[in-house]
């Protein structure tokens, strides 16, 4: 009768290929922009991308990465989404990045990763390449002045999902 002996690393690796896999089975796009040395205030970190399908209802989310230097719980973003023919659609979001007990939301020990919602069932309209802008917006509270730079966010992204229709 035969053993199979299996060392620890080769385990590993094969965990490692199978959560990448398992991971990356469903339809969402997703685009990075990497934050060096925080986000600043005045950064709009900018995604071109065009849809597969037009009039197709796809979710849009936002991803925030952050380390432990982040010292907000919350974060407001403006989103600026551009369409091929110019037309502009403005928002202002509020997102939690902590529970109030301050434990992080997103997923990851050194590194957390929020996924946030930004548009659900959104239909493009336009056939084309569509620009979303994002910049944070967030101060000290009780004061007009903005903070220069958000330290702690070390990756921005967005996240594009077609909806699957069922059959």
């Amino acid at each position: 009768m035969y053993q199979l002996f299996i060392s620890r690393k080769t385990l590993a690796g094969l965990i490692v290929i199978w959560l990448v896999w398992g991971c990356a089975g469903g339809n969402e796009k997703l685009y990075f922009s990497s934050l060096s040395e925080g986000w600043a205030q005045q950064e709009e970190v900018q995604f071109l991308f065009s849809p597969k399908k037009i009039n197709h209802p796809t979710n849009l989310y936002i991803y925030l990465r952050n380390d432990d230097h982040y010292p907000f719980s919350n974060i407001h973003l403006i989103t600026t989404l551009k369409n091929p023919i110019g037309e502009t659609l403005i928002d202002t979001l509020s997102y939690s990045m902590a529970t109030p007990d301050g434990e992080w939301i997103g997923q990851g020990y050194w590194i957390h990763e929020n996924k946030l919602w930004y548009k659900e069932a959104y239909r493009f309209g336009v056939v084309g390449e569509y620009q979303l802008s994002i910049r944070p917006a967030m101060r000290h509270n009780e004061q007009a002045k903005s903070i220069e730079v958000l330290e702690g966010i070390t990756e921005v992204g967005i996240g594009i999902e077609q909806i699957q229709s069922e059959q």
